[in-house]
């Protein structure tokens, strides 16, 4: 498989970028899938209070909800972007969009020269989304609008990007960029967790508790249990 990460500023190409590779792999008979990368530290597919939340937290180590048109594999806790890679076996392309940290070619969505060159690394193969259309800035790689010229992307990836074989050399995480990677909440700018945590307070003889990272935990999963929200 070939491994390629999209990543980017917010409102910069990224998710039209990937969508428009989708279509061009697709177009040309050959099988592509995504993951995409979620920030925010309070993020999950499940929803608090649910049956397959309540499975989860009884201990179950892997819980699929099989529906009419789709079915989701639930795992608790983060895996491994090798772990992950094993279900996308056999496919010609995998697309992440948002892994900032995956070890693998990068192509960077930018509005500007300034946010481009930020999150430029030694990976990276060219600048994509809005930046393509912009007056030419002095960048170090070639630009491509996925819009208006997938084919000529999907060459270029062709030429540029190898096979891969997954392995654990790809659990080796780039070191972070302050202020690109690991800003501790959603790479769009919200703050959804950040609020949460504000509203979380525990009160006991009329004063406040200080909440150590476990007992924010504790607290929060007994909220779930007993079917409050935040």
């Amino acid at each position: 498989m070939r491994i390629v990460t999209v990543v980017g500023v917010r409102q910069a190409g990224k998710t039209s970028t990937v969508t428009a590779l989708i279509e061009e792999i697709r177009r040309r008979g050959r099988t592509v899938g995504t993951c995409k990368s979620v920030f925010c530290p309070t993020f999950s597919m499940d929803k608090p209070g649910s049956n397959t939340a309540r499975h989860t937290m009884a201990g179950a180590q892997l819980v699929c909800a099989r529906g009419k048109r789709e079915t989701a594999y639930l795992f608790p806790g983060a895996q491994k972007l090798s772990q992950v890679l094993l279900a996308f076996e056999g496919m010609d392309y995998v697309l992440l969009e948002g892994d900032y940290l995956a070890p693998v070619p990068r192509l960077v969505a930018a509005h500007g020269e300034a946010d481009a060159l930020e999150r430029t690394n030694p990976l990276t193969l060219a600048y994509v989304g809005r930046i393509s259309a912009a007056p030419a800035p002095q960048l170090p790689h070639p630009r491509f609008n996925a819009l208006t010229d997938a084919p000529a992307l999907l060459d270029f990836l062709d030429a540029q990007v190898a096979d891969t074989v997954p392995s654990p050399a790809l659990d080796e995480a780039l070191p972070p960029v302050p202020g690109v990677t690991d800003d501790g909440f959603c790479q769009c700018g919200c703050h959804h967790a950040q609020r949460a945590q504000e509203k979380l307070r525990a009160m006991a003889g009329g004063r406040e508790l200080r909440l150590t990272p476990e007992r924010r935990k504790i607290l929060l999963q007994w909220a779930e249990e007993d079917g409050h929200g935040l």
